[in-house]
């Protein structure tokens, strides 16, 4: 038997939910860390029984993984063991709900719309020149992604790397590796050569990124000839 939307709703904390719909929820403001326990532990049993609205539950729980900055590392995949759901669907989930918070959603759509748009594109004026698209023309999901490939492939690429899909997770990585480096920074200066030589060795694509990425930082910051600031 298909679980009611009611029936969901009703079943959330109220502790930690101010308002919820079946495309999103407004969480309470300074969310209390056992209010929070107690939401993820529901959602993670409604990811695993609910029936009929699975794409509401991932859409709540993307906003819950969008909800301030309480996440670890690694936690998405834990997340993921506990709901049953694939990782890469709630990084999606919590990437959609970041870039269109729920106040933007459009009622008149499905979550599969919002995900079409809220993954392809960052700039809220494009996000929401899509989205009304889609509501004024009725336009299904399929067509929806269809239309949003052939601008992708004709437009173009104005948009940074980093705020592209593959671009975002590599960002959100290697933050995650700095955030640990200076974390542990007690641990590797105090590394025998041997133990630095292996850990060059580890690191060589790195050490390609960043001499790249310097290079490019320093391509477009140089004064052209003839530049006056280049004396």
């Amino acid at each position: 038997m298909q679980t009611d939307l009611n029936q969901l709703i009703a079943s959330l904390p109220g502790a930690a939910v101010v308002h919820a719909t079946r495309l999103g929820l407004a969480l309470t403001p300074k969310l209390e860390p056992g209010a929070r326990r107690e939401l993820v532990s529901q959602l993670s049993r409604l990811a695993r029984s609910a029936t009929g609205e699975r794409h509401t539950v991932t859409t709540w729980l993307g906003d819950l993984l969008a909800y301030g900055g309480w996440l670890r590392h690694g936690q998405i995949a834990e997340f993921a063991a506990a709901t049953g759901l694939d990782a890469g669907t709630l990084r999606n989930a919590k990437m959609v709900c970041l870039r269109i918070p729920l106040s933007r959603r459009h009622d008149a759509l499905s979550w599969s719309h919002h995900c079409e748009v809220g993954l392809a594109f960052a700039d809220p004026e494009k996000i929401e020149h899509w989205l009304a698209m889609a509501e004024h023309e009725k336009v299904a999901t399929a067509e929806l992604r269809r239309r949003i490939r052939l601008h992708v492939a004709t437009s173009p690429r104005d948009t940074p790397a980093a705020e592209s899909a593959p671009g975002f997770r590599l960002m959100r990585e290697l933050r995650a590796a700095a955030r640990a480096a200076e974390q542990l920074r007690s641990v590797w200066t105090r590394w025998p050569a041997s133990t630095a030589g292996l850990a060059l060795e580890e690191l060589q694509p790195l050490t390609r990124f960043l001499d790249t990425m310097r290079a490019t930082v320093l391509a477009n910051t140089a004064c052209p000839p003839g530049d006056p600031g280049a004396n």
